[in-house]
């Protein structure tokens, strides 16, 4: 049996630099993959902010790249095709002609063992090669994201223009997974969701992993601090922030009122700055050079989300580091361990006392700071999740 194959990879978000979750994810499974001896070939739409120079020297996830020119403002335009079709936005918006024609090229010009591609926005490009041994990673499942999110907005309106895009998601995951061979997911939470609707399916889990030396245990930090870690130009990232800034830190204040909350990510939304400019003692940083450097200035890191799909990076990193985690039903999907490494609060109130439990127990957070780095070693190194790609060894034409 021949084990190295020859892949192509499509994705629409080039992976490099490595910033955000989607980043992170395919460009730790690339670089596995190409560990593990398979040729890459890598096909990726590329925007003007995008450093190709940088890339092509970071080539350890690759060995082809073929970019694709992505303009923004035509795809927006593209994308109010799908208000006549049965197609996502999502999946429109990132639909390209040019890289059509290149796909479709490469795929006659070229016998590849496997097809694969980040997401159901890049199913367009291989509807026609269906025919071909196709993995599509769904990494979430989009649809239960959208499910919980009409349940947490308000407006009639948000319900309806969120429900439509639910509708639409759902039903093309479910094409999705029965057109192509095999389809992957982050963890079983989205596998059994997907499940339910698309029982022809062939999922298979492939988690995320930490980058455990660049996530390194932290010294013990003596101040009060608490930190949240993500984009905060992602809507459930943003309202996660505001949640816990206005609604469980003031609770936390009036025990320890010292306490400092630190909103750690790049581009912050306007609603968001405006919801806790007059909340004492929060920060909002934007984007900073080293995410590491905050977080090890903060005793506790929290993950307030209520809107959530997969695995939660952000609690993966900071227990990498040994940081004790707060978080939501929600946010602890996936990362199936006990409440005395990850703790998972219910309410608001009981957001707030685990908070302070911690805070106030520098024994207890040492524990914790032990368990969970050895937690994180054990199940989330990217070595780890490399076990799980054997998909792409035992598929393929010419096996």
């Amino acid at each position: 049996m021949k084990k190295e194959k020859k892949i192509l990879y499509l994705t629409t978000r080039l992976p490099f630099p490595v910033i955000g979750g989607d980043k992170l994810r395919m460009f730790n499974i690339l670089k596995q993959l190409k560990k593990q001896g398979h040729k890459i070939t890598l096909i990726s739409l590329v925007t003007p902010e995008d450093d190709l120079v940088a890339c092509y020297k970071n080539n350890e996830f690759f060995d082809d790249l073929i970019p694709i020119k992505f303009d923004k403002k035509l795809a927006y335009l593209h994308a109010v095709k799908a208000i006549f079709n049965d197609k996502p936005f999502i999946v429109e918006y990132f639909y390209s002609r040019a890289m059509q024609k290149v796909v479709d090229k490469l795929i006659k010009e070229n016998t590849f063992d496997i097809i694969t591609g980040y997401m159901i926005r890049i199913a367009p490009y291989l509807e026609k090669h269906k025919d071909k041994n196709i993995i599509i990673d769904f990494v979430d499942a989009v649809s239960m994201m959208y499910e919980r999110r009409i349940k947490n907005v308000q407006s009639l309106w948000d319900k309806f223009k969120i429900g439509i895009e639910y509708l639409k998601v759902k039903n093309y995951e479910k094409k999705c997974a029965k057109i192509f061979k095999t389809q992957t997911v982050i963890s079983n939470a989205d596998k059994n969701y997907i499940e339910q609707f698309a029982r022809k399916s062939n999922i298979k889990i492939i988690g995320n992993g930490v980058d455990t030396e660049y996530y390194s245990p932290i010294d013990f930090p003596k101040n009060n601090n608490i930190c949240f870690v993500g984009s905060m130009q992602y809507i459930p990232n943003s309202e996660a922030a505001i949640y816990f800034a206005t609604k469980v830190f003031p609770l936390i204040k009036k025990e320890i009122p010292d306490a400092k909350f630190k909103i750690i990510g790049a581009n912050p939304r306007k609603d968001l700055i405006d919801a806790v400019k007059d909340v004492d003692n929060v920060e909002v940083t934007g984007r900073v050079e080293d995410v590491r450097e905050y977080m090890k200035d903060c005793k506790i890191s929290v993950c307030p989300v209520k809107i959530a799909g997969g695995i939660q990076n952000k609690i993966l990193e900071a227990m990498s580091m040994g940081i004790p985690v707060v978080t939501t039903l929600e946010g602890a999907e996936g990362i199936e361990t006990n409440e005395d490494i990850l703790y998972v609060a219910r309410s608001e109130q009981d957001y707030a006392q685990k908070v302070i439990q911690l805070i106030k127990n520098d024994n207890l957070c040492k524990k914790i700071n032990i368990k969970s780095r050895k937690f994180i070693l054990d199940n989330f190194s990217w070595e780890k999740i490399g076990d799980s790609l054997k998909i792409y060894t035992i598929k393929g034409s010419n096996d």
